[in-house]
């Protein structure tokens, strides 16, 4: 196994610690790979995105570790890029190896205001209200914006994408098996497929204690094993000490649908390796 992860969150944004404590700790649990994924500026103020100020020093410090590592860790440097109307393309900065894309709010056309999708339960009972409580509203939206972001602003890779299903713990929202649910996520994976992107088996929900699964959910990924889209796994880190988070559990689930490798960055190259 080519032990990775390439969705984590430093000082940058909004986790802890410097970089380079990220990679003594990746060194530590014997990882070959590293990427770092900063949540990148975006257009208004929040309290958990990279400043724009920032952008250059993270650059440049990924740089440095890639420098002083390079005889023991690959590093790559990363964002992880919202996608909203008037957002910002990072694909062609240069210095930024991938980008990992997500769907973390919802803007109101009218008001402009961000509506949670990825935050607290009280957030989210909020965002729902401007849907009228209509929950399938809600999920339609959400998915419809992560397939218009496939098809207009293509990333490498996917985020958690039934993030969604964070704060329905006890189906307190909708149920997995609800037809309206299943059949926003067939036709986004129809379109992951299209476009030739890896879908993240993401366990930060799981480190958090939000979800006892990995995002996406195993039905999920039976689904994108049938597809053959290719996964990958992250720990979308917010700290060095849950870079590898639930990998051994999550490894195994994934063995147990047949999925045997994952498709990462290594030697420069996006590339298949065993799970």
């Amino acid at each position: 196994m080519t032990k990775s992860t390439f969705h984590t969150h430093s000082r940058f944004d909004d986790g802890q610690e410097e970089l380079e404590t990220y990679i003594k700790a990746a060194l530590e649990k014997n990882f070959q790979v590293f990427g770092f994924s900063a949540h990148a500026p975006v257009n208004f103020k929040t309290s958990w995105h990279m400043q724009r100020e920032c952008l250059a020093e993270y650059i440049a410090t990924t740089k440095l570790l890639k420098k002083k590592y390079k005889n023991d860790i690959e590093i790559y440097t990363g964002l992880e890029t919202d996608y909203y109307d008037g957002c910002t393309d990072w694909r062609p900065k240069r210095g930024i190896d991938y980008t990992i894309g997500a769907i973390h709010f919802l803007v109101d056309e009218k008001s402009g205001r961000c509506m949670s999708i990825d935050s607290t339960l009280e957030d989210l009972k909020s965002t729902l209200k401007e849907f009228d409580n209509d929950i399938h509203a809600l999920i339609k939206a959400y998915f419809s914006k992560i397939r218009d972001m496939l098809l207009k602003m293509t990333p490498n890779i996917v985020a958690h994408l039934d993030v969604i299903r964070k704060n329905n713990y006890n189906n307190a929202f909708f149920d997995e098996d609800d037809s309206v649910y299943r059949e926003e996520i067939l036709k986004t994976l129809e379109i992951i497929s299209l476009t030739n992107t890896i879908v993240e088996v993401n366990t930060g929900g799981v480190a958090k204690g939000y979800v006892k699964t990995p995002y996406p959910s195993k039905w999920v990924l039976e689904v994108c094993h049938d597809m053959d889209i290719p996964i990958i796994l992250n720990s979308d880190s917010h700290h060095p000490n849950n870079i590898d988070f639930y990998y051994d559990e999550a490894i195994t689930m994934l063995k147990s649908i047949g999925i045997n490798k994952q498709r990462i960055l290594y030697k420069n190259e996006w590339c298949d390796v065993s799970l």
